[in-house]
């Protein structure tokens, strides 16, 4: 058995003094986020968005300030600055108008939008083809669980949180329930074929329902205040505004975009992207044989911005089918295959220096 050391008095000292200090850092954030509450009702009472950037790029570069006239680090300073903003974020969400919305799926990204809309006090009800896996959703968060055709009579708004290739199908079977009162989204990548069949389906039908097409631009999150959706209108008049309201009071920045130029950026910002981290992942696998290295040596020699790097590739690896969706069902892939192919071409022609 080893000898314990005796330590001197002074560290022991030293050591319960930075616990209290510790205790007071959690009490002082406590009361932040008794503030935030009280500010979150303000917002909601005047209407305004939870996310306001331009008042939290002053409140960072002051807090930056105040740390640096303390003798401490700016990046110090951010990396708690966006900590505590993001759970401030997320303290502050809400439900104008307490709407009932209906959540069609039981994904990742249907626990996402769920969870927050409960947080900020919409009355939300899971559904799907599998009741026994829309019941198990909703008793883990708290929602309700209904099957479609009774959601549908008891929603303001519809969500399908399903792949973009299921929507058609989905809205043709529901819109015999619908009423011309409510709103229908999707959740889809793609959105010109998509908003195409739509328009059409909606087109004819007697007194249809208003639809909008969102891209919410991140993946499953525990709370995605900050984050930003896409809104692209199909049929969107009395819900224009109360779709953004609500995205705004679930923390989140909305941007409204065609379908043509949503598909556009996307191949950019999705296609390429993807492209480009599967073939870093194929070619360094290849390389690393070819030159005899083992994965140990790779991993312990790994660079900061490759860390990041492996992390972003790792998480597409688990959405690989809706990589391929998306690849598959964006028009303007071929485009990005042939930017991708032209740039290897330029890089991999340079001449060589010996």
């Amino acid at each position: 058995m080893a000898e314990e050391i005796a330590l001197p008095e002074e560290l022991l000292w030293l050591r319960k003094a930075l616990e209290r200090l510790d205790a007071a850092l959690l009490e002082t954030i406590a009361a932040r986020l008794n503030t935030v509450k009280a500010i979150s009702k303000a917002k909601r009472g005047a209407g305004l968005p939870v996310y306001d950037e331009n008042r939290e790029r002053e409140a960072r570069s002051s807090l930056v300030e105040r740390a640096r006239s303390l003798g401490l680090s700016r990046e110090l300073a951010e990396e708690l600055y966006t900590v505590l903003v993001h759970e401030s974020r997320c303290a502050q969400l809400y439900c104008p108008g307490r709407l009932r919305v209906y959540i069609y799926g039981y994904g990742g990204m249907a626990r996402t939008l769920a969870s927050a809309m409960i947080r900020a006090g919409c009355w939300v009800a899971i559904g799907g083809r599998s009741e026994e896996k829309a019941q198990g959703l909703a008793e883990e968060l708290g929602a309700l669980a209904m099957e479609p055709q009774r959601g549908i009579d008891w929603a303001d708004m519809v969500v399908y949180a399903v792949p973009g290739s299921a929507v058609p199908g989905l809205l043709e079977e529901h819109l015999r329930h619908a009423r011309q009162s409510m709103l229908f989204t999707d959740l889809a990548s793609v959105k010109k074929p998509l908003v195409n069949r739509i328009e059409k389906m909606l087109a004819r039908t007697e007194e249809p329902p208003e639809y909008a097409s969102l891209h919410p631009l991140f993946g499953p999150l525990e709370c995605p205040a900050g984050e930003t959706v896409a809104i692209v209108p199909v049929r969107l008049a009395r819900w224009r505004e109360k779709l953004t309201q609500l995205l705004h009071g679930l923390g989140m920045k909305t941007v409204t975009i065609d379908p043509d130029t949503h598909d556009r950026v996307m191949a950019v910002n999705q296609v390429l992207h993807h492209l480009v981290h599967q073939l870093y992942h194929e070619a360094s696998k290849k390389l690393a044989t070819r030159l005899g290295i083992g994965s140990d040596l790779v991993e312990k020699l790994m660079t900061r911005s490759l860390r990041q790097t492996i992390q972003v590739t790792n998480r597409l690896a688990t959405l690989s089918n809706v990589v391929e969706e998306i690849r598959q069902e964006n028009p303007y892939s071929h485009e990005a295959l042939s930017a991708l192919r032209e740039a290897v071409e330029k890089l991999t022609a340079q001449p060589r220096e010996d």
